[in-house]
Order: C-alpha cells, then sequence, then structure tokens
C-alpha cells in the first residue's frame, strides 16, 4: 500500500457579508459653511483581525474624503476616519486557524445636514475565508491486493511546504511642482503592482511597488494631482522554503496616513503599513484512485472528499473599448477610478454571454470654474466566458486623452477565470478484501446500456476489465456512449 502525505490549507469556513457603515462631521471652525457635495470617495481597509474557537473578528476603517462646496464659492474638503467592525461564527474555526479577508466599497455618499454639518454613509462587501492547515495522506497504490481494477487519475496536487506573515511598511513625502501649495487632500488611491518573489533556503523575498496617487488643493485654488511609485520589499522566514518551490504572495493593507507636509507645503508625507502572506508549495504527482474492484474478490471500502489545490492553469478573455464621451468645459484629467462588474448573464450552448459594464469617475478641472470636477459614465459592454462563475476583471491597459471637451477612452479589460484551482478529490479508506463466494457461469452476455451508465461502472458490475470491453466493442472513446448501444461482455 502507496501512501502520499499531503499538507494543506483547507477551507473551513467562508463568509460574504455587506456592512452599513456610517457617521457624522461637524465642519470645523477653521473651514467655511457648506453648499453642496461634490464627490465623496475612501479606501477601505482592515486592521485587527482575531481568530479564536468558534468565531473570527475583524476590525476596519475607512479612510473618507469629503469634497464640497463652500459658501465663499471655493472647494474645500474634510477628512475623517470611519469603523466597523464585524465576525464571522462556526464551530469549526480554532484557534490554530488563519483569515483571508477582500474588502471593496460597493457605494459611499454624503449629505448635507446643515451647514455645519454632514452625513456619509458607506456600503462595505467583506469576503473573508477561514483556513487550517491539515495533513492528508491519499493512498495510490494496493500492491497487496491482487486482480484489482481501478479508476484513477494523476494530479499534480500542491502540498503546502510553509507559511507565514509579516508586517510591511512605507515612508515617502510625494514631491508636488513646486508652482502647487499644498493646502488640503481631495483624493488618495493605492494599487499593489509587479509583485515579484525570491526564494532561497529558509527565506523568502517578496517585493511589489505601491502606486501611490493623490488629488490635492492648493491655496491658490488650484486642483492638482501627485503620484508616486514606492517599492515595498519584505523578507519572510519559512523553513525548509528552497528555489525549486512556488511561492504565492497577498498584499493586505492594514494602516494608512495621508497629511500635508507641515514643514514643506510642495510635498505629501504618505505612510501605509502592509500585512505580507506567504505561503509555500510544493507540486507532487499522486495517482489518485476514485473507485475500485475486484476481478475474483471482493473489496470494499469507505471513502471521503476532500479539497485539494493543484496546479491550474488561468485562461483570460479581452474586451477592447474605445468610447468618445462628451465632458462639458473639461479642461484636463486628475484622474479616473474604474470598476467593471457583471450585470447578468445567458447560457449559450457551452458557453456563456455575460452583459457587464465599465463604471468610471472622471475627476478633472474645467475651464470656466474652480475645484474639482466629477463625472461617472457608464460603459456597457459584452463578453463570452466558458464560465461565469468567480470570473475576476482587471484593467489591462487605460489611456484617457482630451480634446475639445471629449475625453478619447481607450481600455483593455481583461476576464481572467483560474480554472481547477481547488479540486474534490476522492480518498479510499478502510479497504477490506474477501474471496466471492460465487461463480459466473457465463462465458460472454450482451448488454444495452441505460442512462447514467459508463463503461468503468458496467466493467465492475460484471467483475471485467474495462480495457477488455473496449477492446471487444472496439471503443476507442470509452466517453462516447450512447443509450441503447450493444456491449458485449467477456469473461
Amino acid at each position: 500500500m502507496e501512501k502520499n502525505a499531503v499538507i494543506i490549507n483547507k477551507k473551513i469556513a467562508t463568509s460574504t457579508k455587506i456592512l452599513e457603515v456610517s457617521g457624522d462631521i461637524i465642519v470645523p471652525d477653521i473651514k467655511p459653511d457648506i453648499v453642496s457635495i461634490i464627490n465623496t470617495n475612501g479606501v477601505p481597509y482592515i486592521y485587527k483581525e482575531d481568530v479564536g474557537n468558534g468565531r473570527v473578528r475583524f476590525d476596519g476603517n475607512i479612510d473618507t474624503y469629503v469634497v464640497y462646496l463652500a459658501d465663499n464659492g471655493d472647494t474645500r474638503s474634510i477628512q475623517t476616519t470611519l469603523a466597523f467592525s464585524d465576525s464571522i461564527e462556526e464551530n469549526e474555526i480554532k484557534e490554530a486557524c488563519f483569515s483571508k479577508q477582500k474588502i471593496t466599497i460597493e457605494t459611499i455618499e454624503a449629505k448635507v445636514l446643515n451647514e455645519r454639518k454632514i452625513s456619509i454613509k458607506a456600503s462595505l462587501k467583506v469576503k473573508c475565508e477561514v483556513f487550517e492547515k491539515t495533513e492528508v495522506n491519499i493512498t495510490s497504490d494496493f500492491n497487496e491486493i491482487e486482480g484489482t481494477q481501478k479508476l484513477q487519475e494523476t494530479l499534480g496536487i500542491k502540498s503546502l511546504v510553509g507559511s507565514n506573515k509579516v508586517k510591511s511598511s512605507i515612508k515617502e513625502d510625494i514631491s508636488v511642482d513646486n508652482s502647487f501649495a499644498v493646502a488640503e487632500i481631495l483624493k488618495t488611491d493605492i494599487e499593489v503592482t509587479n509583485l515579484e518573489n525570491k526564494i532561497s533556503y529558509n527565506k523568502v523575498l517578496a517585493k511589489a511597488d505601491a502606486n501611490v496617487k493623490i488629488v490635492f488643493l492648493a491655496e491658490d485654488g488650484r486642483i492638482g494631482m501627485a503620484s508616486s511609485t514606492i517599492p515595498v520589499m519584505s523578507f519572510i522566514d519559512i523553513e525548509k522554503v528552497t528555489d525549486s518551490h512556488q511561492c504565492q504572495v497577498d498584499y493586505s493593507t492594514r494602516n494608512m496616513l495621508f497629511k500635508v507636509n507641515s514643514k514643506e507645503q510642495h510635498s505629501i508625507t504618505c505612510q501605509i503599513e502592509f500585512e505580507v502572506m506567504c505561503c509555500v508549495y510544493e507540486t507532487k504527482t499522486i495517482d489518485v484512485i476514485q473507485d475500485m474492484y475486484g476481478i475474483r474478490n471482493n473489496i470494499s471500502f469507505s471513502k471521503k472528499e476532500i479539497m485539494v489545490p493543484v496546479d491550474s492553469q488561468a485562461s483570460m478573455e479581452r474586451v477592447n473599448i474605445n468610447e468618445r464621451i462628451t465632458v462639458e468645459d473639461i479642461l484636463n484629467i486628475l484622474d479616473v477610478n474604474t470598476k467593471v462588474r457583471k450585470v447578468s448573464s445567458t447560457k449559450s450552448g457551452n458557453y456563456y454571454n455575460c452583459e457587464c459594464e465599465t463604471i468610471l469617475n472622471i475627476y478633472y478641472e474645467a475651464d470656466n470654474r474652480n475645484g474639482l470636477n466629477v463625472k461617472e459614465v457608464v460603459l456597457p459592454f459584452m463578453i463570452k466566458l466558458e464560465n461565469d462563475d468567480n470570473v475576476d476583471f482587471e484593467i489591462g491597459r487605460k489611456q484617457f486623452t482630451v480634446s475639445n471637451e471629449v475625453v478619447n477612452c481607450d481600455m483593455e479589460i481583461l476576464a481572467r477565470k483560474v480554472s481547477s484551482c481547488e479540486r474534490n478529490v476522492t480518498v479510499i479508506e478502510d479497504v477490506e478484501c474477501s474471496e466471492c463466494e460465487e461463480e459466473n457461469d457465463y462465458k460472454m452476455c450482451m448488454y444495452f446500456v441505460k442512462p447514467g451508465d459508463s463503461v468503468w461502472e458496467i466493467a465492475k458490475r460484471f467483475k471485467v476489465c474495462m480495457k477488455d470491453i473496449l477492446a471487444i466493442n472496439n471503443l476507442e472513446n470509452p466517453d462516447k456512449l450512447k443509450v441503447g448501444d450493444r456491449l458485449y461482455i467477456m469473461r
């Protein structure tokens, strides 16, 4: 009996919640009264998680910026932080488990209660997954049992070598053009790109770039934009890791701070703290037995299903969007936020026709009025996918140019689907073998295929070799049986 030990991160709980977060802001005495809201934006993050027996609790913040039109005609902003917390409960969760969260803003808006008070309401989508490190033994051979027929599949199963997480932080003064004296921050964005990992013995070097963009208000009322690409580097200790292993690294924002540099008005201080989670795998090629029977023996056993990570291939579909968007009085673009969502899907043969839309929030300066201006545009598109479940949309390319109150939009939308990154695998246990008590006295019989039949099930029923049925009946493909087909069975 040949057994293969595989270490997996077993998913024991998953939960997707919509959290409603709200709060009121009092306008500071040093700022003018509010006339109307121009824009509300924010960046959410989870700064703390606590895994205990039976539950996972997480606490987070949304750093928000409310941009408003003041009674003196100026554009001003107020920054505030809204706190939230929630938990998921599951009996299988233990203190030794670990969790992953993904958080996005579904909607965010602010309303004027009076000239000195604002109400903010945000809807957050939080997906939480909880994992437990588990060892699974997969038996791939039963050499001690003679005449065994096995239905098996060769899989490349990713066995966990080790995992660890560390904190990594960046701090930088982002310079702006010397013609601007920064007064207030209106909007911030963070995106982690260019992930790269280098593995040496017992250590992983994780590198990435944090792309930071800031829209700000200058002392003279002009709007400006600053950006910087800041390297993020982490050394992660993991025992027994070598350069032959595969590495998966995830970055999560845990805290952030943006403020106007009090000593130098031509720069903005940026501080961001990340949690870097690293899992290292080795691929084990294993013949997984899904079913078995004996020709001369009776074989009984029990089965259990486990979910294991396997070598995967990512499929990707691309859609190009070229649109001309009219934006009245636009002078120049400061920033464009993009979000892609699937609206509906319709099955057509082996494919799904998915109706999607790209939502653009264009932040711009106008040539006849001061301050920050925002225009939301929805661009619909269609895409054909083999499977419409768990598809991640990304922006592969985006370019926006302005010409005579027209924004030329050139974008590439990537629909990324990772196929078979996890598989349900049958594990056979508690195998017992006994001699057949009855002898079949026939030499050949005729069988007509019934609904749900497979060559394997027919061979198992008659206790013959599957390859013999294929040979006698000249079947090249065992998956192309038809109901009513006549098969000859010979012993």
